[in-house]
């Protein structure tokens, strides 16, 4: 059982070893299939054949013999064993001819015969005899009881005078037939044994072919797992699908770099952000230690200070958060359905304080039917205020902040418009990248951590839609966000 257990794990431990095995299966199946279907064929044609020519014979001998048949005397049997005689030793075969009764009249040859017929013995319980003397021109294959070769027997029955006198029976041994049938299987065997081994090759060629791009990425896939390296590439020597499959492989690979770079860019700047306002805290610390808590001025103006750099990184571990939870979380936790007047209504109502601070002006346009679409209402709500606090933190006192939206077809269009100094061109392609800021200066100042809008793009295409910018300096900046639309209520 092992043996047969360790075979079995040999053919399977490959792909090469399974589709040189199947390509020979299928092939020595079908190649067997022919053979003996060609062996049945030449052999029936051949015995068809046979019986013909033997029934021809039959009929020549019948013709010559008629008349002595019906004759019962010495010299009449005399003609019959001569013309037998004749006929057998001209065609080389054995021929035997009985009278109405059965009995053996003339035999050309006992050593050939399936029997020793001696003559007047009677044959007629002789399956072939039996159905001739009935009339019926009888066909038989047996084996002879002398020498038990295989033997085809064709029984003519002659008639005179509308009845039965006589039947000739010519007897053919199969012997050189099923020879040459041997010969043919052998020839087949042969034919199948170099199919197979010219298939083997050709298969092993091919297969290794093709499994040795799969093979090189198979190699390298176990390096990165062990080292972690993902410098190395697979070359692309193909162009059908094997070749397509390496190129994603390789693509892959390319993102998996970008991935580790945007990791390592990240860690270093969430370090730096975080590291920034700590050291400032404990400037703030020292001074306040240092005697600063005596002067009330100065006691004021640091923990002004010191509250805005908590509530900086208190912002900082929140959008850090953020997206730890969107990088974690599961598919089931974006299934919900959420009314989007209501999720807006909530977001805008989390910002008019601030806007208000500002005497900046909130104008609002929505539909009065209220739309559902299937996500996270948390998590959509913390994108529309990422989108409406840069749109009030960048609008300048006294300014306008729009929002207003489009149905089209099953979508819902979002616009997000201000009156701020808008972005530099330069910026717009970067923007939605973590830790990216446009005016780092400004951002600084309002506190801004360069991860509002990467959350926010994030959670747009984690509800299957889409945001877009447009800004014009001076002027302003209009986000536009489309979202799939569940059903209406």
């Amino acid at each position: 059982m092992g043996f047969v257990q360790q075979i079995y794990s040999w053919f399977w431990k490959t792909l090469v070893n399974q589709l040189l095995f199947t390509y020979l299966f299928v092939i020595a199946f079908a190649l067997a299939i022919v053979t003996f279907w060609a062996l049945f064929t030449i052999k029936s044609e051949s015995i068809r054949d046979l019986r013909n020519s033997l029934e021809v014979e039959s009929v020549h001998l019948a013709l010559e013999i008629d008349s002595d048949l019906s004759l019962d005397s010495p010299q009449a049997t005399a003609r019959i064993q001569s013309a037998v005689d004749r006929h057998a030793s001209r065609l080389g075969v054995s021929i035997t001819v009985v009278n109405k009764s059965g009995h053996v009249l003339a035999d050309s040859d006992d050593r050939d015969s399936a029997a020793v017929e001696k003559e007047g013995e009677n044959i007629s319980d002789e399956p072939e005899i039996n159905d001739a003397l009935g009339g019926i021109m009888a066909f038989y294959q047996r084996n002879s009881a002398k020498n038990r070769a295989e033997w085809l027997y064709v029984a003519y029955p002659v008639r005179s005078v509308g009845e039965t006198v006589g039947v000739i029976r010519i007897g053919v041994p199969l012997t050189g037939l099923n020879q040459r049938l041997n010969q043919d299987l052998i020839f087949f065997l042969e034919i199948i044994v170099a199919t197979l081994v010219t298939t083997a090759l050709i298969s092993l060629w091919l297969a290794r072919r093709f499994t040795q791009p799969i093979r090189h990425m198979s190699e390298l896939s176990r390096q990165i797992a062990l080292s972690g390296d993902i410098t190395t590439l697979v070359p692309v020597q193909r162009k059908d699908e094997i070749g397509e499959l390496v190129s994603s492989f390789n693509q892959m690979i390319d993102r998996l770099r970008e991935e580790e770079k945007l990791k390592h860019e990240f860690i270093a700047n969430a370090s730096h952000e975080l590291k920034t306002p700590t050291m400032a805290i404990s400037s703030v610390v020292e001074a306040l230690q240092a005697g600063a808590a005596e002067d009330p001025e100065l006691r004021q103006k640091f923990l002004v200070s010191l509250e805005n750099l908590v509530e900086r990184q208190a912002s900082l571990l929140r959008d850090l958060l953020d997206i730890a939870q969107l990088d974690v979380s599961q598919k089931n936790q974006w299934q919900e359905d959420v009314n989007l007047a209501e999720t807006l209504n909530e977001a805008i109502e989390q910002i008019r304080p601030q806007a208000e601070k500002k005497n900046i002006r909130l104008n609002i346009e929505m539909p009065d039917v209220a739309h559902i679409i299937v996500g996270n209402g948390i998590q959509l709500q913390r994108a529309f205020i990422n989108l409406l606090t840069n749109a009030v933190n960048y609008t300048p006192a006294n300014g306008e902040v729009n929002l207003g939206s489009n149905v089209l077809d099953h979508h819902v269009e979002l616009r997000i418009e201000d009156t701020g100094s808008g972005i530099d061109p330069k910026d717009l392609p970067h923007i939605f990248q973590r830790f990216y800021r446009a005016d780092r200066a400004r951002t600084r100042t309002s506190g801004g951590t360069g991860l509002g809008l990467a959350i926010t793009r994030e959670i747009i295409v984690r509800h299957q839609g889409r945001i877009e910018v447009q800004s014009t300096l001076g002027e302003g900046t209009t986000f536009s966000v489309w979202l799939p639309l569940r059903r209406e209520i």
